[in-house]
Formats: structure tokens, C-alpha cells, sequence
């Protein structure tokens, strides 16, 4: 497919900031052609906005604080992986050495560290061979589709997920060809599909809720979750009900009426939520009629009282088989880790895996008669089926060791406090502890019983470093809430003891004897 440059009347008349219209003289999809070229003359010759900002478009994030050396962000609809795609992504990570790395995100999706411009080509090519695609991952753009990451095989399922993710990110993407009709959006756009009453997704720009109308399933809309710098806040329901097939045509009602009417100039503006609000959720159901037609009430979902825990092993709704919920701390994993992932999945399972939003991995498929070997595997004492409770809850963002926004190093400090935390501490549950480096909040912050967004402070010998804004009472479930803001500047060298009385006063832990 050749991607020519869209015609884009909405952005006549309208005052672009200097991103914008960098976006407006050349959309980030028309690199592609040129990644080749790009790969030959070496990152140093690139046209600087080619190289900062429209590779993106293709995955490609340039890391200022590791220059020629980006970060690589891929797709992975509802997060399931082939132990044939594991090996893949290994195989990438590996040829990096102590630079390669690989997270798991809390949009259930992969970002690969380390990656050379000039190995870009050969790694899209091996990636589309194997059923994956990095196109249109970051930056104004449609994220990765997210989903119930037991699709397919959760007992308590009402819809299996999988095929939905997957049509829309072969709408929005294009096929994962590209997509010009939204390859440029005020900002970016999260998108979800819930499969049970206790998938949580209320933080995305839309999520399609499973409910029954007149004795057919279908979706409940709810639009507008945010988590950013401006405002935090969940979705709200449309009060429209889709059929199953029309979901698409949704997605492009709502996503369209934002794109051509956004904010452009003040880019922290520019965020959906906040040009729902101020057109009003009335005015915008009438907006989204004229578009797609006369839209079906919303019956009404119902939600469970909190998400379920993913760890350990629990049946699936085939009969004799099991999945493996392990953690893996603050979602880091090195080649090895891949490929010891890949040879478990297919050693004592079906050859697949799940990725979680709290930044973990499901095996799937075990038979009863695997299952003790399963657990007596190496791979299992480096990622546990039952985590410490600390560690267990701990959701950390990438922070200042490759993000140039990172205030805090977020994974080395949330690790080592969640390690030591454990050893110190008897909690009685598992509390969500989420860290974000800075106020983008990708740790998604707000949304755990605790909260720590990077910011500066002052220590106590008045020295500024980093610090932590400290925030309490997020939660999701059927009365989900957002955390509100108990501290503001926490110097990180105090967080560890401000978390033990915090969780001692509020949250039932007590001393280790």
C-alpha cells in the first residue's frame, strides 16, 4: 500500500501549534517509504522532526537520554503472544546485549530497548512475518486495543474479547497497513473491550462494555477516561448500545467528531476527555446520531466489586486445563526471559501467553498432569505464581532510566521498595501500589489505592532531587475512584518510610517479627 498525503479540511482555519504543524506539512505515516533510507545514512543524517517525532508513527521513539539507541513500542491486541512471537521479540532484544531490554506496558503491549535505526527494516519485516506490527503505536495516534487478557479462556467471561480487539485494530490500523483517517489526532486515543464484569477499562478514551439488550449481546459505549497531566478522571457512559458489528462504526463516530473539532493550539488541551467536557456528554450523544443514527439506550453494565487477581493457577472454562498467572516485577524482561517464557508455554502449556495491564504474563493451556513440573521450573522462582503482597500490587512506568519526561527512576526505586516492603511487612491483602515518573502518568497513578507521580523535592538537607507527589483512594470496580492528592513533594529518599506508615495506618500491615 502507498500512503499519500491526506486531505485534511479539518485543520483549515485553525490556529496549529509548532507539533501540529509539523504533523500538518508531512504525516508521520509517509516515513515509512523512507525507514530504508533512514537505515543506510545513520540516525545522525536524519531530518531532525523525521527522527524525533514522525517515526513514531512506525514505533520508533527516539530516546534523548540514549541517543541512537530508541525505544521500539509494538501491538499486541488484548495482549496475546505466540511462543513463536516471543522468540521474535527475544531474538531483537538479544542482538543488543546489556542495552536490550524489553517492558511490558499497562496497555498489555511490548516496548523493545536498545533498538539501532539501522536494524529498523529488518526488524518490521521479521515482526510482520510474525503476526505483529509496530505501525501507528505512539504518539497522536490510535494505542494498542486492549482486552479481558483470559480471553477465550476465563470461566467467567460473558464475551471472548479476542476477535473484537483484533477488528479494531485492523480498522483503526488499516490492517496494520496504516491508517491516514487517524494517523493524525489532537493526542492519543486508548481504546478497549471488556469480557467480564471485572475487567476494568474505564481509563480509555472509549470501552465497550458487554450487556444484553431485548435478549441479544451486545456493548454498552462509555467514552472520555483520562489519565494525564490535566485531569484524571474515568469514562462515562454514552447511553448508546452497539451490536457487535457496528463497534467499528462507533469507534469512528466518536473518534472523528473529536479529531475534526479538538484542540490543536494548546496541546495539553488536546486530550478527548477534555473536549467532551466542554461540549457536554448531551450535546455530544446528539453529535454522534447525526454520524452514525439513531442510537439504543444503554441497558446498563454491571461491574464487579474489584478486578480479580491473575496470580497463581486456576482453572480455565476447558475442562482440565489451567492458566499460570505470574508476576514479573515491574514488568522488565531480558532475552532470556522471552525465550524462557516461549519454551515454558509450549513445555507445559498451549504455546501461548497473556500480558496483563499491572505489567504481567499469563500462561495458558496447562493440563493437570504439567502442572507440578510447571511449578517446579527455574522460570517459576524468577516469576512467582504468589508474589510477596507488595510486589504483587506494584505497577511501575518506564521513569528516568530511558524516558527524557521521567523526573524519577521509578522501576529500580518501586522494585526496591516493594522487595524490602515485603520482608519488613505482613499485609493482610494486596494493595496497588502504581509509580509514574512524571505527571503523563503511563503508571497510571490515580488509579491505585496509592499513588507516586515523579515530581522534584527537597531533601532534608534542602538539596532539590527527586521526589514523589503522594496520592491516596484510587480504585476500580463497580464505584470506582480516582486518588486524590495527600502529599506534593516527597523526597525519594523518604518514600520508602512515608509507604510503611501509610500502609500500617490505613491498610492493615503490620511488623515482621
Amino acid at each position: 500500500m502507498t500512503i499519500s498525503s491526506p486531505s485534511r479540511p479539518y485543520l483549515d482555519g485553525k490556529k496549529l501549534n509548532k507539533i501540529e504543524q509539523n504533523k500538518a506539512a508531512k504525516d508521520g505515516l509517509l516515513v515509512g517509504p523512507e525507514i530504508e533510507k533512514f537505515a543506510e545514512i545513520g540516525w545522525e543524517q536524519v531530518d531532525e522532526t523525521d527522527l524525533q517525532l514522525r517515526l513514531k508513527w512506525y514505533g520508533m521513539f527516539w530516546r534523548p537520554k540514549t541517543p541512537g539507541q530508541f525505544m521500539l513500542r509494538l501491538r499486541v491486541p488484548n495482549g496475546v503472544l505466540s511462543a513463536q512471537q516471543l522468540r521474535v521479540v527475544a531474538s531483537i532484544v538479544e542482538r543488543y546485549g546489556e542495552s536490550g531490554s524489553c517492558d511490558i506496558t499497562t496497555r498489555q503491549n511490548l516496548q523493545l530497548r536498545g533498538v539501532l535505526l539501522n536494524d529498523l527494516p529488518e526488524i518490521l519485516k521479521r515482526l510482520k512475518e510474525a503476526g505483529l506490527s509496530s505501525i501507528q503505536s505512539g504518539f497522536d495516534n490510535p494505542r494498542n486495543v486492549t482486552g479481558n487478557p483470559l480471553a477465550g479462556i476465563d470461566p467467567h467471561e460473558i464475551v471472548d474479547t479476542r476477535p473484537y480487539t483484533t477488528e479494531l485494530q485492523n480498522f483503526l490500523t488499516n490492517n496494520c497497513q496504516g491508517n491516514p483517517d487517524y494517523s493524525n489526532l489532537p493526542r492519543k486515543w486508548n481504546t478497549a473491550v471488556a469480557g467480564a464484569k471485572d475487567n476494568f477499562l474505564l481509563h480509555n478514551d472509549i470501552v465497550f462494555h458487554p450487556v444484553e439488550h431485548n435478549g441479544e449481546m451486545g456493548f454498552g459505549v462509555w467514552i472520555g477516561g483520562i489519565l494525564s497531566s490535566q485531569m484524571n478522571a474515568y469514562a462515562i457512559p454514552l447511553n448508546a448500545w452497539v451490536k457487535p458489528n457496528e463497534i467499528c462504526r462507533m469507534t469512528d463516530a466518536v473518534i472523528s467528531l473529536w479529531r475534526d473539532n479538538g484542540e490543536r493550539d494548546k496541546r495539553p488541551k488536546g486530550r478527548f476527555r477534555l473536549y467532551l467536557d466542554s461540549v457536554g456528554i448531551d450535546a455530544f450523544r446528539s453529535d454522534v446520531e447525526q454520524i452514525f443514527g439513531p442510537l439504543t439506550p444503554d441497558p446498563g453494565s454491571v461491574f464487579a466489586t474489584e478486578p480479580r487477581s491473575h496470580y497463581g493457577l486456576h482453572p480455565q472454562k476447558q475442562e482440565g486445563l489451567s492458566f499460570a498467572g505470574l508476576h514479573v516485577p515491574v514488568g522488565r524482561l531480558t532475552a532470556q526471559d522471552l525465550q524462557d517464557l516461549a519454551t515454558a508455554s509450549l513445555q507445559y502449556g498451549s504455546g501461548e501467553v497473556r500480558l496483563t495491564e499491572d505489567q504481567n504474563v499469563i500462561v495458558v493451556g496447562l493440563p493437570a498432569e504439567a502442572i507440578e513440573a510447571f511449578k517446579a521450573d527455574p522460570l517459576v522462582q524468577r516469576f512467582p505464581l504468589e508474589p510477596g503482597t507488595l510486589a504483587a500490587g506494584t505497577v511501575s512506568c518506564t521513569g528516568n532510566t530511558y524516558c527524557s519526561f521521567g523526573l524519577t527512576n521509578t522501576k529500580d526505586q518501586a522494585l526496591t521498595i516493594a522487595q524490602e516492603l515485603d520482608q519488613e511487612l505482613n499485609l493482610p491483602e494486596e494493595v496497588k501500589i502504581h509509580w509514574t515518573g512524571c505527571p503523563n502518568t503511563c503508571g497510571q497513578a490515580f488509579m491505585g489505592a496509592i499513588g507516586l507521580t515523579g515530581t522534584k523535592a527537597k531533601n532534608s538537607e534542602g538539596v532539590m532531587g527527586e521526589g514523589y507527589m503522594l496520592t491516596t483512594g484510587g480504585s476500580q470496580g463497580e464505584n470506582p475512584t480516582v486518588g486524590e492528592v495527600k502529599q506534593k513533594a516527597i523526597p525519594a529518599d523518604q518514600i520508602k518510610t512515608v509507604l510503611k506508615d501509610l500502609l500500617v495506618e490505613q491498610f492493615g500491615a503490620t511488623a515482621k517479627t
